[in-house]
C-alpha cells in the first residue's frame, strides 16, 4: 500500500477504494491516464457484498 500511495504521489493520482476481493480482501488502486495501478490487501475476516455493476447496463437501483 505504501508503494501504491507513493507511485500516486509521485504521478499526481489519488488513491480510491475499488472494492472488495470474495474472501474479504480490499482492493485499493490509482489512475494516472490508462494506467492504473493496484494493490490487493490481505482478508481482514470481514465479508464485504458482492456488488456486480455493469457498463454497458442502466443502474436501476440508483
Amino acid at each position: 500500500m505504501s508503494e501504491l500511495r507513493l507511485w500516486a504521489r509521485v504521478h499526481g493520482a489519488r488513491v480510491r477504494w475499488m472494492g472488495a476481493t470474495t474472501d474479504g480482501g480490499e482492493v485499493w488502486g490509482a489512475t494516472r491516464g490508462v494506467a492504473t495501478r493496484v494493490c490487493v490487501t490481505a482478508p481482514d475476516g470481514r465479508v464485504h457484498p458482492i456488488v456486480w455493476r455493469s457498463p454497458l447496463e442502466p443502474a436501476t437501483d440508483r
